[in-house]
């Protein structure tokens, strides 16, 4: 008897699993064999068509409940926010303590990036590597990181092991050595990325526009990362100085959100951190930029650039500021989805980018509001017309009503899936406190985005997409873009220095 193979036995058993599952047969009162069709090629050509020409309705958008948290605040003065949700047996922490890089001087522009990153690097009980073996096996995530407003310490982990977690988190927080090999290995990386930064046009562009729209006097206008001057001279003692001045308990928020008790977690957090020492600091006083006015055009120098990075914007608002949700909308006309006037008349009509965009900034003082895109280089200026063809387009003439209805759903409906996770309630909980929003703030965000009509789009837009108060910064092949970009007369063409080893100002 002719032996099968192995491969031939396997391609012999799938065909006969597809037979069986493709028809079944059996036989009839009269003897007759029955065949029974089963969910195959048979059954295809009897399924409805459907008309795939006309997308299904857009079912109405609903708002969201998002759960009050219990409240408690230490003696020291940390306040603690937790919100049990049982279905899934993970904890998730987030602790802000605000500061950041807003509350830094010029010449110490990276420092409170840096410190984040050296938080978990060591500890006086766990070198770099235990640590991250210790997180490892907890099946844990920590990290640390730091903003413009805010420094934050996260942990998730599984809820069994959450009093491991705490120690862990407790012990990174108030116990890290920041060890000096350390330092010089964060350094040495720290300032390859700013020297690799400067091969990057889309990094020299929007440094160059903040620094435009900042000066190099306001943290805003400085990197978060810092430049090479700054990096190369932290010591130490500087990241001491900025830890022990920022990782304090007074206006920190701990927000805890999972598969936990209220009151037994207060007890865990009141033995662990309980003792954190409160040591007030003052905050340097940044004037509330203005931002340039008159329409300028900017241009950086990358020879030889095969596309041009384009920004086009201006100072815009505050996370507080109650125009946001109008802002929200008219932004997501304007540059906010893919289906948005922006990257619908520069991609897919125009064919001058892979995509275009634009968006607000929201920081404790005024961010920026920015459009932007990467364009081939030969088309540097016609893109640039079209932004500012579709910028003026939101001011001069009303949304049409069905574009307006589009963007109001793709905000409404998109509002749920940010809080999908434990770690995105503490994410968007963390927001509204850091920021002094009202609790209630998502509450009405839906009624109130649905609420926004056309007549009030073109108000905020004629408030804040005015092309006086603009700035363009374009990062490109001075050879080919210059003389273009000044022949469309939108305004004085300014060549900004090229960044040297000292770095430029941005975010």
């Amino acid at each position: 008897m002719k032996r099968l193979s192995v491969g031939t036995t396997w391609l012999l058993a799938l065909g006969l699993a597809g037979c069986a599952f493709g028809m079944s047969t059996g036989e009839g009162a009269d003897g007759s064999r029955n065949v029974n069709v089963g969910p195959g090629q048979g059954d295809r050509a009897q399924q409805p068509r459907f008309d795939r020409s006309t997308p299904p309705p857009v079912g109405p958008a609903e708002g969201i409940d998002i759960p009050t948290p219990e409240e408690f605040t230490l003696e020291n003065g940390l306040r603690v926010l937790v919100v049990s949700r049982p279905e899934v047996p993970l904890v998730s922490l987030s602790l802000q303590m605000p500061g950041g890089a807003r509350v830094l001087d010029p010449d110490q522009a990276g420092l409170a990036s840096l410190v984040a990153d050296l938080l978990d690097e060591g500890t006086e009980v766990r070198t770099a590597f235990e640590l991250a073996d210790e997180v490892d096996l907890l099946g844990a995530s920590l990290r640390s990181s730091s903003g413009y407003d805010a420094n934050t310490l996260s942990l998730q982990v599984l809820s069994s092991r959450l009093d491991e977690g705490l120690d862990l988190f407790a012990e990174v927080l108030l116990r890290p050595s920041f060890p000096e090999e350390e330092l010089e290995r964060l350094r040495n990386e720290r300032l390859t990325e700013i020297l690799q930064s400067r091969d990057e046009v889309r990094v020299l562009a929007s440094q160059a526009f903040a620094r435009v729209l900042y000066g190099d006097q306001h943290p805003y206008g400085q990197p978060l990362g810092g430049t090479q001057e700054t990096v190369a001279g932290f010591t130490r003692d500087d990241v001491m100085a900025y830890y022990r001045a920022r990782y304090q308990p007074a206006g920190a928020i701990l927000l805890a959100v999972g598969d936990l008790e209220a009151e037994t977690f207060r007890e865990r957090v009141e033995d662990l951190l309980g003792d954190w020492e409160a040591m007030m600091a003052l905050t340097p006083a940044f004037d509330i930029p203005g931002g340039p006015s008159g329409t300028t055009v900017y241009i950086v120098d990358k020879p030889g650039a095969a596309q041009s990075e384009i920004r086009v914007g201006r100072v815009g608002i505050n996370a507080a500021d109650p125009d946001f949700i109008t802002l929200n909308v008219m932004n997501t006309v304007l540059g906010g989805s893919f289906t948005s006037r922006l990257n619908t008349r520069l991609r897919e009509e125009k064919g001058y980018s892979y995509g275009a965009g634009s968006g607000f900034d929201r920081r404790q003082l005024p961010g920026p509001f920015v459009a932007s895109s990467a364009v081939y280089t030969p088309v540097t200026d016609s893109a640039v017309v079209e932004f500012v063809r579709e910028i003026g387009r939101m001011s001069e003439e009303r949304v049409p009503r069905d574009e307006l209805e589009r963007a109001r759903n793709y905000v409404a409906l998109r509002l749920p899936q940010s809080f999908e996770t434990n770690r995105d309630l503490t994410s968007q909980l963390g927001f509204l406190y850091l920021y002094d929003l009202p609790p209630t703030y998502y509450d009405t965000f839906v009624s109130r985005t649905m609420e926004v009509d056309a007549g009030e789009v073109q108000d905020a837009a004629r408030r804040w997409l005015s092309l006086e108060d603009m700035v363009i910064v374009v990062a490109g092949d001075r050879e080919t873009i210059e003389e273009p970009l000044r022949a469309l007369g939108i305004g004085p063409v300014v060549v900004l220095p090229v960044p040297g080893p000292e770095g430029v100002g941005g975010p």
